[in-house]
């Protein structure tokens, strides 16, 4: 899948100016931030869990190619792989519990394997920058809010690309776009939370087409471990190749510094 448009928005912690803003703006922009929930903001450092997924109900809503083996290998070979995720707010790595050698040995080169572990991946990838807050611009940031009809309007500069998101009346972040290229735009939504706004949906355009059937569609439901929201029912939606990756994160554990 091709993602480098998404790490181009969302990485904006790395790529923003320092230029210090308004006193009003730089107020408004630190009360938007505290409305979001940013576990590794916290104190969380990281969590693991299991990904619990069925390829039988997959292939009820995606598309077969062929390569992914047939519903035997997928019953008996690849279903009872256990495999477990951990985050940071870095990193996102996946794991089979098998060495990639005895990955590549499974039925077509393990690729049923690989597809799964790459789904996970990009799917929690793009939740990150809400739990670190990077979704929205640096603290020190220009940035210039307007009010509108929906909200409000929160522009600012990336490297030289004019960026403006669009704001609803309680804050929620609704979308981003880059001015100098239309394509590069995403629309989240976001739920209430015990610690904030939390992430509930981003859909993007595919090689920067958005429009219907070219898009990517992610979404996530919650759950409580140890006080931290972390994603439960996790979607991918590609629908260009008319591909759907359910799966459920189960087991958590959550590390924490004192």
């Amino acid at each position: 899948m091709q993602m480098n448009r998404a790490s181009v928005l969302l990485c904006f912690c790395a790529m923003l100016g320092h230029a210090q803003a308004t006193t009003s703006d730089e107020a408004l922009l630190n009360q938007v931030r505290e409305k979001y929930d940013a576990p590794f903001n916290r104190n969380v450092q990281s969590f693991d869990c299991a990904v619990d997924f069925s390829w039988k109900e997959h292939f009820t809503e995606t598309t077969r190619v062929g390569d992914e083996g047939t519903d035997e290998e997928l019953e008996k070979i690849f279903q009872p792989i256990r495999n477990r995720v951990a985050v940071t707010r870095q990193n996102v790595t996946v794991s089979a519990g098998l060495t990639d050698d005895a990955i590549n040995k499974l039925p077509h080169g393990g690729m049923a394997e690989y597809l799964l572990e790459h789904a996970v991946q990009k799917s929690l990838y793009t939740w990150l920058p809400a739990s670190t807050n990077t979704i929205l611009p640096n603290p020190t940031t220009l940035v210039s809010f307007k009010e509108s009809s929906s909200g409000y309007k929160l522009s600012f500069k990336m490297q030289t690309s004019d960026v403006e998101m669009v704001l609803a009346p309680d804050m929620r972040l609704q979308s981003t776009t880059m001015k100098t290229n239309q394509s590069d735009h995403f629309e989240t939504s976001f739920a209430s939370g015990q610690h904030g706004f939390l992430l509930t949906s981003l859909v993007m355009g595919e090689d920067g087409n958005f429009q219907p059937g070219n898009r990517l569609i992610y979404t996530y439901t919650y759950q409580t471990v140890d006080g931290v929201e972390l994603p439960e029912h996790v979607a991918l939606i590609r629908e260009s190749h008319h591909e759907v990756w359910r799966y459920t994160l189960s087991g958590c554990i959550v590390k924490t510094t004192k």
